[in-house]
């Protein structure tokens, strides 16, 4: 303990010195010097990480996160694939039950997906060419728009409205999901590899709290904005449009 505490206030004196700058040239360190010092950093940044985890760990929990997401994502491009070849050849998708089924707000989301103990609530929407989730997270993935075009993000809230924490499952649910604008603008929401994707949601959400979600689709560059929004959404054989605003 005493050879520990010793070693701590050498590095702090040399630290100091280097830091106040003594002397007018850089001093050399022995190696058991340099490797204390380097110790001594690495205690000090660890001991001021906010998020108290080492980034190995993180990345670790990433890539298992990624791994599983990718999975899902070619289950259901391929799904979203064949459903918009169906769409293109009816438009049952898009105008089955319309005149009815656009009565329902934002509110009946969740009700409709399952997600029991929970809203879903609208968030507002942008639209622009490149997105993520969070600009500074060098894990979060940008997803930009093809030439000519611009990015329609819908935003939803889900939130706890139960007692205790639970998931927000909507992964396991396998949704498909449709936007509209103005003058029929829109259309089926891309499948990304975003962590706050809304279709891929599955995040324990603690009581009373809540958390963003996007769906994106893709529109004219020339489009700025749109008075006009709805979400349409297919579970199996059940459809369901929403008014956004």
């Amino acid at each position: 303990m005493k050879r520990k505490n010793a070693e701590k206030i050498i590095v702090l004196g040399v630290v100091s010195c280097l830091l106040m700058g003594c002397g007018n040239s850089i001093p050399e360190l022995t190696e058991e010097e340099a490797s204390l010092i380097a110790t001594y950093a690495a205690d000090v940044t660890l001991g001021h990480n906010k998020e108290s985890e080492s980034r190995l760990i993180d990345t670790e929990k990433e890539r298992a996160r990624r791994d599983e997401l990718s999975a899902k994502i070619a289950e259901l491009g391929e799904k979203q694939a064949a459903e918009e070849e169906a769409e293109t050849e009816t438009g049952q998708y898009v105008n089955n039950g319309a005149a009815t089924q656009s009565e329902y707000r934002a509110e009946n989301i969740a009700d409709f997906i399952g997600l029991d103990g929970f809203q879903v609530s609208y968030d507002g929407y942008e639209i622009k060419n490149s997105y993520a989730a969070d600009e500074t997270d060098e894990w979060e993935p940008t997803f930009d728009a093809t030439a000519g075009q611009n990015l329609l993000i819908v935003k939803l809230k889900i939130t706890n409205v139960g007692g205790v924490s639970a998931v927000a499952d909507v992964l396991s649910k396998d949704m498909m999901f449709s936007i509209q604008g103005d003058n029929g603008m829109g259309g089926m929401a891309f499948v990304t590899m975003l962590l706050n994707d809304f279709a891929f949601a599955q995040d324990e959400i603690e009581a009373g709290g809540s958390r963003q979600y996007v769906l994106i689709t893709q529109i004219d560059e020339s489009i700025t904005e749109t008075q006009t929004l709805s979400l349409h959404m297919k579970k199996g054989d059940e459809n369901m449009i929403v008014n956004l605003q």
